[in-house]
């Protein structure tokens, strides 16, 4: 069986209520202001059973002081039906309501034309012309239009009979996914505790679910679902549901607050969105002007920020962020109206974009990139956007958010020239090549400058105009690929070997300086005594890198020490000589031993506690026992 929401719009006094209650046998009118003024205040929920399905109705405010009602009962709604009474025909809040729903995104599908009873027959046709034609004016020519009367029946019959129609066609509203349900009230029972009510959105919602309430991140359970008055398990996309919340009081929930499916959405304080200003608008909506925003069952106050700056014009559209003083919750596709403050005009409405965006400057061009793929929704423009904005690498999860897709979608429908890699990231192929031929270079130019040095700096493949992902995966590739060789925080091509390119006189030095080094013992020489001409440093790179010698430091002294790899080879047997295994020695017994001083006796105990040679315990240490 088809189910489906429906809006029920119109002007004040039009007969919304009375022909919800002759549809459905339910009195929506809950309140007793409501009553006694006979005028709606607040939502009003009923359903009609009808042979293709349920139809769910929402009994809209009609007065214009009640809008934000109206906008909250459009959320979910596939579509609307509006009420134009026979005796007073289009009026003000018609068209408001109208617009409203334009701008939501619910179309029209069909018009009641209520109390036509009290309209003489022999004028009724001339009155549903006039009706007919007004209506054409307002954009709905070809929408079915049923004269009725709610009190006398009258047309009742026919109006059933035409929803029963209209509930196989009504499109499926925009979805956000998983669970999304705007709450537009909120109560308790005696017996069951608090419960919310809503139009469910995206996924199905089902008992004992893991949920999370925002814009407050809080996680809830569904303890008890009820729709329609009947109690059930599950609840799909669409359909009006009362959910019995466990883990909350009903002072910790507001209406506007959204019952999400955990983890499936976050709250933030700033929206990318695309606005439409309607043709009839008082004024331009400039570049950070104040306004209030209705989304879902939520209302906030937002700023302007339009990409570019400037303002935009009656009927014209542009991009922008809407920046909140809270933290609101919303989803890519959804629809919201933009109302003035002062007066409390409607101005227009927008898309919402991506609802988890990071505040930009308006003059931020990569990013309006990303808005207008957002807004054209071509999965790979929004890639390609993403990876320019992102400097050659998108995160999945802003592509899935933005396209509104999921994440194996995206794998599966991934255009040529992408990559997915790990991380949850998505990179350009081509960026990644750029990067990997100018490292390439750069260590190139690097080798070719300081052909003597083993190892360039990481900085040297560094590049700021480079999402750092796609550097980590061009270089993790080269080395992968034999093309480039890394120890720490130092890189080489794989093919630079400077003991090849050393010259006579280098060789020289480098043979002098191991002599004098070796032949210091565990009293080397001070580094500077050794280093002579200006590439010498590097020499003793390279002799440190063949582990011919050992560098280390003296933190207490800030000082950098040599060692000679036989040198300290020795001294371990020296020291196992003095000091058997099991036999506990001081740093001063060491240092006797060795006849050494403290500056060096220090540094070596140490590499050797790093080497496995000793093992220290509180002041004292012992040899490791011999290898067997």
């Amino acid at each position: 069986m088809t189910t489906a929401c429906m809006i029920v719009i119109g002007h004040v006094d039009h007969g919304k209520t009375a022909l919800v209650r002759a549809l459905t046998g339910i009195e929506t009118d809950r309140l007793a202001q409501e009553k006694q003024r006979g005028l709606s205040i607040t939502l009003g929920f009923a359903h009609c059973v009808l042979p293709s399905g349920t139809l769910d109705l929402i009994d809209a405010p009609g007065h214009e002081d009640f809008i934000r009602a109206m906008v909250s009962g459009a959320t979910g709604a596939s579509g609307a039906m509006l009420v134009v009474s026979a005796a007073e025909g289009v009026a003000p809040q018609t068209v408001e309501h109208l617009r409203i729903a334009g701008l939501l995104g619910v179309p029209i599908a069909l018009v009641a034309v209520t109390k036509a009873d009290l309209v003489p027959v022999s004028a009724m046709v001339d009155r549903l012309d006039a009706i007919a034609a007004a209506l054409t004016e307002l954009g709905l020519a070809g929408v079915p239009v049923i004269a009725c009367s709610a009190l006398q029946t009258g047309g009742m019959e026919a109006l059933t009979k035409e929803l029963d129609a209209v509930l196989q066609t009504l499109p499926k509203g925009m979805s956000p996914g998983a669970a999304f349900l705007p709450i537009d009230r909120v109560f308790s029972l005696p017996g069951m505790g608090t419960v919310v009510t809503g139009t469910l959105l995206g996924g199905a919602l089902t008992l004992d679910d893991p949920m999370v309430l925002h814009p407050e991140a809080r996680p809830v359970a569904v303890r008890g679902l009820q729709s329609r008055g009947q109690a059930c398990d599950a609840v799909a996309p669409g359909e009006r549901v009362a959910v019995n919340l466990r883990g909350i009081a009903v002072d910790g929930i507001a209406r506007g607050d959204v019952l999400c499916g955990a983890a499936a959405f976050a709250p933030s304080d700033c929206l990318d969105v695309c606005l439409s200003l309607l043709p009839d608008a008082k004024r331009p909506l400039k570049h950070m002007q104040d306004i209030r925003v209705l989304f879902g069952t939520a209302h906030a106050v937002a700023t302007v920020r339009l990409m570019g700056g400037g303002q935009i014009a009656p009927g014209g559209t542009g991009f922008a962020q809407l920046r909140f003083g809270q933290r609101v919750v919303a989803f890519a596709g959804q629809t919201a109206i933009l109302r003035s403050l002062s007066p409390a005009v409607t101005l227009g409405g927008c898309s919402i974009l991506d609802p988890q965006a990071l505040p930009v400057k308006s003059g931020d061009t990569a990013h309006l990139g990303v808005m207008q793929a957002g807004w054209a929704q071509d999965a790979g423009q929004i890639i390609l956007a993403l990876c320019k904005k992102g400097r050659g690498a998108a995160r999945i999860s802003d592509i899935v958010r933005i396209g509104r897709q999921s994440v194996e979608m995206v794998q599966a429908d991934l255009p040529a020239g992408f990559t997915v890699v790990e991380g949850g990231w998505v990179i350009q192929d081509k960026a990644l090549e750029t990067v990997q031929g100018e490292m390439r270079a750069r260590l190139t130019d690097f080798h070719a400058a300081q052909p003597v040095r083993q190892w360039a700096p990481q900085a040297v493949v560094q590049d700021r105009t480079v999402s750092e992902v796609v550097l980590k995966h061009a270089e993790n590739g080269l080395i992968a690929d034999g093309v480039l060789r890394r120890q720490d925080d130092h890189i080489a091509l794989a093919a630079h070997d400077p003991w090849a390119l050393l010259t006579d006189a280098q060789r020289t030095r480098l043979d002098h300086m191991e002599g004098r080094i070796r032949h210091g013992a565990v009293t080397p020489p001070d580094i500077a005594t050794v280093l002579d001409a200006p590439d010498d440093a590097d020499l003793l790179a390279l002799l440190t890198g063949t582990g011919r010698v050992v560098a280390m430091v003296n933190v207490g002294l800030n000082q950098r020490l040599v060692f000679h790899a036989d040198a300290l080879a020795r001294a371990a047997r020296d020291l196992t000589a003095a000091f058997p295994p099991a036999t506990r020695f001081t740093t001063g017994q060491a240092r006797a031993a060795l006849a050494t001083t403290r500056k060096f006796i220090v540094p070596v105990l140490e590499h050797f506690d790093a080497q496995g040679i000793t093992f220290r315990s509180d002041d004292t240490r012992q040899m490791a026992p011999p290898a067997q």
